[in-house]
């Protein structure tokens, strides 16, 4: 007999099936047992007679079952609204255990928060089996064929580009593979297919889309996983910035629709420079959906009677609706200076009028003035009470401190809609960044981008001066895709290097290939590559990006497997590769 699938069942209401799958439940009444039977289609109740089946008194928690019977509906008022399945049961006829099973680790009817993660991440071949990690595989295959048949529809290719590559500055640490049959050169593993793909353009391929998997040396957090990661890698030839965003931005409000029940905030997605970005909410990603703007309070610091900020650079503060305690205010400075900010200044705002213990080092003007600001920033001062926090420090970090604190009140205050998508482009990216470390200009973003003014910006202007054709997507308080007009011009591609440090020689030495295939007839292309795992995070509501992968790693390990580990001495001989001491004893 052919095998039916639990989720069919509902459509076998009198027939005779036969399913496989896990006893996901037992309830041993006697002579009556009732088992929960469990595939990767949903869960059946299987109502099993023991005088009729002989043996099922064996079954246990995750016994793989073979299963016939018929298909009963059941008594109305025995229905489970719960399952799908919830209005039939199986009424066996044969049960066949196909294997046993030791007891689990952990129980698997709940959504396993609760459970430490590394013992889920040990027997994740289990934890599989739970309807939460289960139904978020199945999204991601759904993401992923949806993404696909939606840039087929729209012209693009979808080419695979190698996983053994060179090593180049890309902003992370390369993952390098030792070659055997060239000893001591190594091949590195893509941190993104960013130079494939724009040989790709020089090739002649016009719209190009990858779900490509990139590596990179990083340490992992919340929204970025250790390792391994996708992105939807995209490049289009004979597109300027705003052609290629109104290409693909239908892509991210299709999928949104197409997907799930979210609503996408303003389409067309606004467009923000970085500096305005910075300045209005602390970040380069902006959570847009609620409106709560930083407002600069520099100067009136600086007036004021509180000395230690006579010579700050810059006090940058939020205004915030609602009542706080002594207590409240006190654990939201100690929650900063974790973050690293020297402190935390307040006022209250009562009847129009600033009060707190702060307020007597500030003269009546300068109340005005910043009551003022508040108002200008786009604040309503309501007559209900209203605090201002604010932070003083660098331009850079003064901003950090009060868009972290942004970004907290909206949870506090429940600002955050979850049904809702803000997508934005931040865009007008500077160029280079000074590495006050190493006393010397690096790329702020992207190396591959091309400079507003192209070589002549290169030459004639101040680093600091030169912004980039690049532009971030920035989605509900993350980077949802970044990427740029290209820098396809041979010479402003050596010039952009010489800028942070490499002569001639030394980019020719890395990218002699991109130089030369830009010498024959390179088009104008550009590009980005939305985070597959991070933009499956923001559709399905998951914090945690682990969450999203069916085998993630934890802290740049797979403890299911093992991963890494040491390797015989023998193998490491053949490449021609030798452990310092201090390596060898920790392995």
């Amino acid at each position: 007999m052919k095998r039916t699938y639990v989720g069919d069942t509902i459509k076998k209401v009198g027939k005779k099936v036969r399913v496989c799958g896990w006893a996901s439940r037992i309830r041993n009444h006697g002579s009556l047992i009732f088992v929960d039977l469990r595939d990767w289609t949903g869960k059946l109740q299987l109502v099993i007679e023991e005088n009729k089946v002989g043996g099922v008194d064996k079954i246990g928690p995750e016994y793989v079952l073979e299963v016939e019977g018929i298909i009963n509906e059941r008594d109305k008022n025995l229905v489970n609204p719960k399952m799908a399945t919830g209005n039939i049961e199986l009424e066996a006829e044969k049960v066949v255990i196909l294997n046993a099973s030791k007891t689990p680790p952990f129980p698997l009817d709940g959504d396993g928060n609760d459970i430490s993660e590394d013992i889920r991440l040990k027997y994740r071949y289990i934890d599989i089996r739970r309807e939460r990690v289960r139904n978020l595989i199945e999204k991601r295959f759904k993401l992923m064929m949806y993404t696909r048949e939606w840039f087929e529809k729209n012209r693009f290719t979808e080419v695979q580009t190698p996983l053994l590559t060179v090593s180049s500055p890309e902003g992370a640490r390369d993952y390098l593979v030792p070659s055997r049959i060239h000893p001591g050169t190594f091949y590195a593993l893509p941190q993104a297919p960013q130079q494939y793909k724009q040989l790709l353009m020089v090739g002649g391929v016009d719209r190009y889309f990858q779900i490509a998997p990139c590596f990179r040396d990083e340490d992992p957090r919340a929204d970025r996983h250790s390792g391994a990661f996708y992105q939807i890698d995209v490049e289009c030839s004979f597109m300027t910035q705003q052609e290629f965003f109104d290409t693909v931005e239908p892509y991210f409000k299709d999928v949104t629709e197409a997907l799930t029940d979210k609503k996408v905030k303003e389409y067309r997605f606004p467009q923000i420079p970085y500096i305005e970005c910075i300045e209005k909410y602390g970040t380069d990603k902006p959570d847009l959906r609620f409106d709560m703007f930083l407002v600069t309070l520099t100067d009136e610091f600086r007036k004021s009677e509180m000395n230690i900020f006579h010579d700050i650079e810059c006090v940058k503060g939020i205004v915030v609706d609602r009542e706080f305690t002594r207590k409240e205010i006190d654990d939201l400075t100690h929650d900063m200076q974790r973050e690293g900010a020297h402190g935390m200044v307040w006022f209250a705002i009562e009847n129009g009028k600033l009060s707190g213990s702060m307020v007597k080092m500030f003269n009546e003007d300068l109340q005005k003035s910043i009551l003022d600001k508040v108002e200008k920033a786009g604040y309503k001062i309501t007559g209900e009470k209203q605090y201002i926090f604010a932070f003083g420090d660098t331009h850079a970090n003064a901003c950090r401190y009060a868009g972290i604190l942004r970004s907290r009140m909206g949870d506090l205050l429940g600002l955050k809609d979850p049904n809702v998508l803000a997508f934005a482009w931040i865009v007008d990216f500077p160029m280079f960044e000074w590495d006050d470390k190493n006393k010397k200009w690096d790329f702020c973003h992207n190396p591959f981008s091309m400079p507003e003014g192209g070589l002549e910006a290169l030459k004639t202007k101040d680093p600091s001066e030169i912004k980039a054709q690049q532009y971030d997507l920035a989605c509900n308080g993350y980077e949802a895709a970044s990427g740029s007009v290209r820098n396809y011009h041979p010479l402003s591609f050596i010039e952009a290097f010489k800028v942070v440090g490499y002569t001639e020689e030394e980019t020719r030495a890395k990218f002699g290939h991109m130089i030369s295939a830009f010498e024959y007839g390179a088009p104008p292309h550009c590009g980005f590559a939305p985070g597959f795992d991070r933009l499956m995070m923001i559709l399905f509501d998951e914090t945690n990006i682990k969450e999203v992968y069916a085998f993630p790693k934890s802290n740049a390990q797979d403890v299911m497997m093992g991963a890494p580990r040491a390797v015989d001495k023998a193998d490491l001989d053949i490449l021609g590769i030798e452990l310092k001491k201090d390596i060898k004893k920790k392995s």
